[in-house]
């Protein structure tokens, strides 16, 4: 059964409680993260293991990557901000690396014009240019826009789960933009990227008692394990809705932008994003085609085509390595007809649907 709205609250206060006498950090759903936060999550239930994932825990109503959850203390407590500073945010696999780019390349387009021949998005993976914040990689120096406003971030952490300072509401907190996508094609999506994950030993390597790559799940397991809501940062439809109703209440802080729509309108989406960060493009700009230009540049083919990503890779605290390539699959909606019988379809569907149900949020008009 999926998780729906009710229990998904209930079950927040999950591991939160900190001992007596023990410091610490509030977190922006209204609980603390105690100080004894590592044996908190050490004691936490284990979820299915996935090559994307190898270790989830069950946290406030999600499956979470055992090291995202072990870097949030770190991640709260260092989290500094200003109310430009922009997150690009997502749930796994709903076009991530296609949003980090645009927002990166509209964002940046002044000290790195798109049609530049040495422009960071043709030299660096879109991950690489706006850093995570959920493994502590936004502290890492030496990026491209060091300095530059507004700052970029990615994550893939619940809406629950920010920094207290990142979603405050009274009008210190940073601008979000987030992507919604079909679930259905989510989990397609995330059940091919699985393939490329590669799990190292820690400090590199594979010996030293590095556990084996799990073997890829059968489809018909993911799909199961997606409808329970626990494939990895799942149940997707909280997610979502979490992000959804912080755009309601923050309309000028939060974006929910929806993937189909961006396929479809994808210079529309772009302008939007790039007014919502504080960057509109002028008129002249405009007219100098640096909207197409940003689009080319951030495109599937182009960027799929770049030695970069056919064969760098993203490395994740030595524990994770994803081969570029496999961030630039097809990039479409309706794959999920190529992989589910119209059954499975319906079933997904229903349970999303019954999850949601009075919440308002439809993945159906994510504009809504």
């Amino acid at each position: 059964m999926a998780t729906h709205p009710k229990e998904h609250q209930e079950s927040k206060g999950e591991g939160m409680a900190a001992g007596k006498g023990d410091e610490s950090t509030p977190t922006n759903g209204g609980g603390v993260l105690p100080a004894n936060f590592a044996e908190v999550v050490a004691s936490l239930p284990q979820g299915p293991q996935c090559s994307m994932f190898p270790s989830l825990r069950h946290y406030r109503g999600f499956w979470i990557p055992e090291i995202s959850l072990l870097s949030l203390p770190e991640v709260h407590a260092r989290f500094a901000l200003s109310p430009t500073d922009v997150l690009v945010a997502s749930f796994p696999k709903c076009g991530t690396t296609w949003l980090k780019s645009l927002c990166f390349a509209a964002a940046r387009r002044s000290s790195h014009p798109p049609l530049d021949g040495g422009h960071p998005l043709l030299r660096r993976n879109a991950h690489d240019c706006v850093r995570s914040i959920d493994t502590l990689r936004f502290l890492q120096g030496g990026g491209d826009d060091d300095g530059e406003a507004p700052r970029l971030l990615g994550t893939h952490l619940p809406y629950s789960l920010l920094p207290a300072r990142a979603t405050a509401e009274d009008g210190s907190g940073c601008r979000i933009v987030y992507v919604i996508r079909d679930p259905k094609d989510t989990l397609v999506s995330l059940w091919h990227f699985n393939s490329g994950v590669v799990l190292t030993a820690p400090g590199g390597g594979d010996a030293n008692g590095a556990p084996p790559p799990p073997e890829k799940t059968k489809f018909e397991e993911a799909f199961e394990l997606f409808c329970q809501g626990r494939y990895g940062l799942g149940p997707q439809w909280e997610h979502a809705r979490e992000y959804w109703e912080a755009s309601r209440r923050r309309p000028g802080s939060v974006l929910c932008l929806r993937y189909e729509e961006m396929l479809r309108d994808p210079a529309g989406n772009l302008r939007k994003i790039a007014a919502f960060m504080g960057c509109p493009f002028s008129e002249a700009e405009e007219e100098a085609g640096v909207v197409r230009a940003i689009l080319e540049l951030c495109g599937m083919e182009k960027q799929r085509s770049l030695a970069v990503n056919r064969s760098g890779a993203y490395v994740v605290k030595d524990l994770l390595t994803i081969g570029n390539q496999h961030f630039f699959r097809k990039g479409v909606a309706g794959d999920w007809r190529n992989h589910m019988t119209p059954e499975m379809a319906a079933r997904l569907d229903g349970i999303v649907e019954e999850a949601l149900q009075g919440s308002g949020f439809s993945f159906g008009d994510a504009s809504s």
